[in-house]
C-alpha cells in the first residue's frame, strides 16, 4: 500500500563519539527540585514521580528558537537530559523544556491536561550529547543575557535517575530513543524576542538559543 504522504524524518541527535540518535519518545519529569515545586506552589509527591511526554516531532536544535504562538508568557526550564541505550543510559546533554505558562495556569484551574503548554513546536529544546558516567553531582545552570536565572545540582533530584528510570520501566518498555528530561531546578522564568539563553551541566556540551 502506497503512503499518502511521505513519513517524517525521525529527530535525530548526535551523541558525540558515537553517531546519529534518533528520538523515539521524550519522557519528562515536573516537580522533581523542592525548590522548584515550591516557586509554582506545588505540593511534591515523594513516592512516585510526576511526569509528562512530549512529541518528538516538537523536538529542536539549538540556534534561533520561534516565540510560540498563542502565548504571553513563556518560560524557560533548564534540565539534564539522559538518552536511553540498550541496556540502560547511553549518554546525557542539555535541555529547554519550554512551557507556554499561561496556558498552563488556565489548565491548571480547569483540571485539564497540559498538552497545549508543555507540548507545541520547539517546546523541547536539546543540545547535542556526551558519554557520561556519573550524572549524580552535576551542576546545572541557565543564563539570559550574560544574567543568572536558574541553578542547581542533580544530587537535589528528589527522584533520582535510577528511581525515575525503575518508575517508567514498569510502565513502559524503555530502550533506545527514549529519552528522560530529569526535572529543572529553581529560577523558571519568562523569555522574550531577542533573548540569548545559556544552559550549562557539568562536563556536557552547553545549550545556546537566541529567541526570535
Amino acid at each position: 500500500m502506497a503512503l499518502l504522504f511521505d513519513a517524517p524524518t525521525p529527530f535525530v541527535l548526535p551523541v558525540e563519539g558515537r553517531g546519529a540518535y534518533p528520538v523515539r519518545r521524550i519522557f519528562c519529569i515536573g516537580r522533581n527540585y523542592a525548590a522548584h515545586a515550591a516557586e509554582m506552589g506545588n505540593v511534591v509527591d515523594q513516592e512516585n514521580p510526576f511526569f509528562f511526554t512530549k512529541s518528538p516531532a516538537h523536538a529542536v536544535h539549538p540556534g534561533d528558537w520561534r516565540y510560540p504562538p498563542g502565548s504571553g508568557d513563556v518560560h524557560h526550564e533548564v534540565e539534564l537530559v539522559i538518552a536511553m541505550g540498550g541496556s540502560g543510559v547511553l549518554a546525557a546533554g542539555v535541555g529547554l523544556d519550554m512551557t507556554r505558562r499561561d496556558l498552563q495556569a488556565t489548565c491548571k484551574d480547569k483540571r485539564h491536561p497540559w498538552d497545549v503548554a508543555k507540548d507545541f513546536e520547539g517546546a523541547a529544546i536539546l543540545a547535542p550529547m556526551r558519554v557520561v558516567d556519573d550524572l549524580d553531582a552535576l551542576d546545572i545552570a541557565l543564563d539570559v543575557n550574560g544574567e543568572a536565572r536558574q541553578s542547581g545540582n542533580t544530587r537535589d533530584l528528589i527522584q533520582p535517575i535510577p528511581a525515575i528510570l525503575s518508575y517508567l520501566g514498569a510502565l513502559y518498555k524503555l530502550g533506545p530513543g527514549d529519552l528522560v528530561m530529569t526535572g529543572t531546578p529553581s529560577g523558571v522564568g519568562p523569555v522574550v524576542r531577542g533573548d540569548r539563553l545559556t544552559g550549562r551541566i557539568d562536563g556536557l556540551p552547553d545549550l545556546q538559543i537566541t529567541v526570535v
